[in-house]
């Protein structure tokens, strides 16, 4: 028998639901293939504009005025501060935390976001040692200087660029399942330890603010690029893997 209109009308409405959005678990996949696009494209548009202001010498004045701003004011307790911090963006401390992400990632079964964050990783090194080669920037004068002169030329920062290509995968790695503050406070110290490391290469002396500027630049750019292509490598995946 067909429902009276009463009976109908007594009845509740149940609204439908969208479907949950899936939850993004990485970052390159959380940038996306437009973010990647946007964030490669800005970046390495600043990082050219950077290179030309050291090719044509324009960078001189303001490398010469921060330096000098920076350096009238130290410590011995700041010198030893510096030093610590700079190890973060060393080829060391970048590969054991690239490989730390990339480990856990293969004990949970991502394979594929693992082999991300090690060629991701290699590939940033392998980048800045080119860069490097290309340029060939003279380190600064070691009259502010307070470590060993890395044998390296020194445009752009090698530091800076791995810091900015590496640790924020690696923070959204490991805060990704938690409340959004504690998301927020990784992401935060992340991108404190960046800019930390690129202050404490001009602070030793062994960098111009220019090539900071330009290795942060760099990275991300290099991070843009590592979303790009791992949103495509992961939706053509998708597309290949059957349905249950």
């Amino acid at each position: 028998m067909k429902k009276s209109r009463d009976q109908a009308r007594a009845e509740p409405i149940v609204e439908r639901r969208k479907p949950a959005r899936r939850r993004q678990t990485f970052l390159p996949i959380a940038i996306g293939m437009s973010g990647g696009v946007a964030l490669a494209g800005l970046a390495f548009w600043f990082f050219k504009k950077q290179a030309d202001f050291v090719v044509e010498g324009k960078a001189d004045h303001y490398d010469g005025v921060i330096m000098d701003l920076v350096h009238s004011r130290g410590s011995h307790v700041m010198n030893q501060a510096m030093e610590q911090v700079t190890a973060l963006g060393s080829h060391l401390a970048i590969g054991m935390a690239a490989g730390l992400t990339a480990v856990t990632m293969f004990r949970k079964g991502n394979r594929h976001d693992a082999w991300t964050v090690i060629i991701s990783t290699g590939g940033s090194m392998a980048l800045n040692t080119l860069l490097k080669s290309v340029f060939k920037r003279e380190r600064p004068q070691e009259r502010a200087r307070q470590i060993k002169l890395p044998h390296s030329h020194s445009f752009p920062s090698g530091h800076s660029l791995l810091s900015a290509a590496t640790y924020p995968i690696v923070a959204h790695h490991f805060v990704q399942n938690s409340s959004a503050p504690v998301q927020i406070l990784g992401h935060t110290i992340a991108g404190i330890t960046i800019l930390s490391v690129g202050f404490s290469r001009i602070y030793l002396g062994v960098h111009f603010p220019s090539d900071v500027l330009g290795g942060f630049a760099a990275g991300l750019g290099w991070l843009g690029l590592t979303s790009l292509s791992h949103t495509m490598v992961d939706r053509d995946l998708a597309i290949k893997r059957p349905r249950k």
